[in-house]
């Protein structure tokens, strides 16, 4: 499963695309992590074509909702963490951002890296979108949240 693209959003998709599925509860693993020279590191692994260092340590972020969005543009899922998910979330974020260009948030889902992401800022509020390719499916991705 591979992740093309990953969008961060401060706020909810509620009234936008068609809601399929739904699941509560869960969780998202989250780390700070920066970017690396392929080969350089046992730990330099390929995330969506962006080599980062494999953090040792993941942060559990809480999901207390995950919902499948499908439009007519790209699949995605809709994530809401509970309150301390959305804490470690902020904090992560911020971190990110303030680390420099090299930095990356490296998110998880089950037992796969799934996204390394670049941080401009830090993200505020409980709502994440995480956006797929054609290919991946919504429903596997919330199954995995709802599992972790």
């Amino acid at each position: 499963m591979v992740f093309l693209a990953l969008a961060l959003s401060a706020c909810s998709t509620s009234g936008v695309g068609d809601e399929a599925s739904s699941a509560t509860g869960g969780t998202i693993e989250l780390a700070v992590s920066e970017t690396c020279v392929e080969g350089s590191s046992p730990e330099c692994i390929s995330v969506n074509g962006t080599n980062v260092l494999l953090p040792s340590e993941f942060d559990q972020a809480g999901v207390a909702d995950a919902t499948v969005v499908e439009d007519a543009e790209q699949s995605a899922v809709d994530v809401t963490f509970n309150e301390d998910g959305a804490v470690i979330f902020h904090s992560l974020s911020k971190e990110a951002a303030g680390a420099g260009d090299e930095a990356r948030l490296v998110i998880k889902i089950g037992d796969e890296v799934l996204a390394a992401v670049m941080v401009m800022q830090a993200i505020e509020g409980d709502h994440v979108q995480l956006g797929l390719s054609p290919d991946d499916s919504a429903q596997e991705i919330v199954d995995l949240i709802q599992h972790g």
